[in-house]
């Protein structure tokens, strides 16, 4: 291999100056810019020191010699002998502590002397100039003989650890194709398996040796089917063994579906896990966040396109112009007036809720109310109100010290619950979603007139069956649209709509967390983009009088919000009849089961 020929070069190396200048090198590259180096026969214990910009120092010390433990404690002696300011020991050595060494090495020097010990040992010096500064070998020929180098070249060529392994069971199929295709576009050289060729790299015939020789780290999906696969089990033991031998991070564990760590192995459990179960996207940040620390090869440099091309075939794009539908909708008109209104009596916290969902209005404090609109009667009377003072808001920054364009953005996304509310939507307190109920309409139907012209609907309320083995659940549910106001991204204030779902079980009673994420993947796993902009069209038309969603009974009050949400020509369109394959393929992807499970991967 050729980390033997690195650390034969380091076991039998006889000129001692050139070694120290060598970790000189590697400490500058490591991260001490202003590292100044003592050494000499006569140093005391120090071989170099460093300062940071906090006044902490740092204090090297290297060794060639095979009693690597002695030679610490010696120069620790001297350090502490001769009144050095030392607040951190780099320890750098030709030998290999052991885990253990190591650990009670660091333990001893921290309660003998109160420093932090960061050991460096042949194996870590290895990693350093094999894999991260591979140049600095040549610049030590007494070191590092050139024919030594020529060679080493050449099993590097077959030898070197630039790849992403990912290993994951057959239940997590589909995050695991996710994350390979969101890593490649970031330049990563992923193996994932059912990827053959992502980046044009075949996937390795011998996991084993790949993980040992070709791959810089593997990230390791753990679920609860994971934990009972053999090959998965074997991988993971091989990537904790290299993390004592090499004492780096080679194993990075994403956490899939919220599995009991306190019964994992111990050395597992003393591993960071990345949190996926609640949010892939936050999930990846992190993810790219711990690859760009550990300083992982991107050795793809055109990653975007080669991840685009695992998403979409050939000849999917057409030379002609297309309409492109967003999620936001024009706000044609906003009244100029914000009312205050003074109330001479409080309400309960169940008046409370029933007026939020029947006066869109901001509660400065216990007596104070800001509003587009005129309360309804009930409300004025309960709360005793009177018309304290007008504003014209486009003329103030600040309307009773609050800023005026986040006092409008909030009234006109209550005006939308309380239009909501007024359509028959229903409040969950659960979920904190306005919903369509069962029974809204015929049929629980969304009819609404396409772009085209043509006359379609879809369901706003349904039922499913979830089967689980041996076991079938019934569960119900509910579109809600949700409401969130934009400022100046097409006009000053736009609405952005967004389609949720209320999940139930059959009686109506809100499903917990855990059970609405899987039947949400259950319901929606094939719908594309398409079927929630019909979904957004339904809503929009549902709220409309013709054209346009008008809130306010009186002229000057009213707020008048296009139906059709904002589109845009696009120079160039997608073959949809061409990516017809693709949808089937994904749908065959998403519904995997191993031979010998039936339970229901999603």
């Amino acid at each position: 291999m050729a980390a033997n020929l690195i650390i034969y070069c380091l076991d039998n190396l006889t000129d001692y100056s050139e070694f120290e200048r060598l970790c000189h090198d590697l400490m500058l590259l490591e991260g001490y810019s202003s590292i100044e180096p003592l050494g000499r026969s006569k140093d005391k214990g120090r071989d170099a020191i460093y300062v940071n910009a906090a006044k902490k120092t740092t204090i090297f010390a290297y060794s060639v010699r095979e009693g690597w433990r002695g030679k610490l404690a010696e120069d620790a002696f001297k350090i502490k002998k001769h009144g050095h300011t030392c607040d951190n020991l780099v320890f750098i050595t030709t030998g290999q502590p052991t885990s253990g060494e190591r650990d009670e090495a660091i333990a001893c020097i921290r309660k003998q002397y109160g420093w932090d010990l960061e050991i460096y040992g042949s194996e870590r010096l290895r990693i350093l100039l094999d894999t991260k500064y591979p140049h600095i070998k040549k610049n030590y020929p007494s070191i590092f003989p050139p024919e030594f180098i020529i060679a080493l070249e050449q099993i590097n060529k077959f030898e070197e650890r630039k790849h992403l392994f990912i290993s994951y069971a057959p239940e997590n199929l589909v995050l695991a194709d996710w994350l390979a295709k969101r890593l490649t576009a970031e330049g990563y050289l992923v193996w994932c398996e059912h990827l053959k060729l992502l980046g044009g790299d075949k996937f390795p015939h011998d996991i084993e040796k790949a993980i040992k020789n070709q791959a810089f780290c593997i990230v390791a999906l753990y679920s609860q089917p994971s934990l009972a696969k053999p090959d998965l089990i074997l991988q993971r033991s091989i990537a904790l063994s290299l993390i004592e031998e090499r004492q780096e991070d080679f194993l990075i564990p994403i956490d899939v579906d919220g599995i009991n760590k306190t019964k994992l192995d111990s050395k597992t459990q003393l591993l960071k896990f990345i949190e996926f179960q609640e949010n892939w996207a936050e999930g990846l940040r992190n993810l790219l966040k711990k690859l760009e620390y550990i300083k992982c090869p991107k050795s793809l440099p055109e990653g975007a396109k080669v991840s685009l091309s695992a998403f979409l075939y050939e000849d999917t794009i057409l030379d002609e112009t297309e309409i492109v539908y967003s999620n936001y909708l024009k706000i044609e008109k906003i009244p100029n007036i914000i009312y205050l209104f003074e109330a001479e009596n409080t309400s309960s916290d169940s008046e409370i809720e029933k007026m939020n969902l029947e006066w869109s209005y901001r509660q400065v404090d216990s007596k104070h109310f800001l509003s587009f609109h005129q309360p309804p009667t009930w409300i004025s009377e309960k709360l005793q109100l009177h018309l304290s003072r007008n504003n014209c808001w486009q003329e103030l920054i600040n309307v009773e010290g609050i800023y005026t364009k986040n006092l409008v953005s909030e009234l006109l996304r209550k005006a939308l619950i309380v239009k909501c509310h007024q359509k028959g939507l229903k409040y969950c307190d659960e979920t904190k979603l306005q919903y369509f109920p069962q029974g809204f309409a015929k049929g629980n139907r969304l009819n609404y007139i396409k772009h085209d012209g043509s006359k379609s609907f879809v369901q706003a309320f349904g039922t499913r069956t979830y089967w689980r083995p041996a076991k079938a659940e019934v569960y119900h549910y509910h579109i809600a649209p949700t409401f969130y106001i934009s400022q100046n991204w097409f006009d000053n204030f736009s609405l952005q709509i967004r389609i949720r779902i209320r999940f139930a079980d059959s009686n109506g009673i809100p499903l917990d967390k855990r059970k609405a994420v899987s039947r949400r993947k259950h319901l929606c796993k094939n719908w594309w983009n398409n079927d929630w902009l019909n979904r957004i069209f339904g809503v929009c038309q549902f709220l409309a009088d013709e054209n346009q969603i008008i809130i306010g009974d009186r002229e000057n009050e009213q707020i008048i919000i296009q139906a059709m949400p904002t589109h845009f020509t696009a120079p160039i369109a997608i073959d949809e009849a061409s990516i017809k394959k693709f949808k089937q393929d994904r749908l065959d992807l998403l519904n995997m089961r191993s031979d010998s499970e039936q339970e229901d991967i999603l």
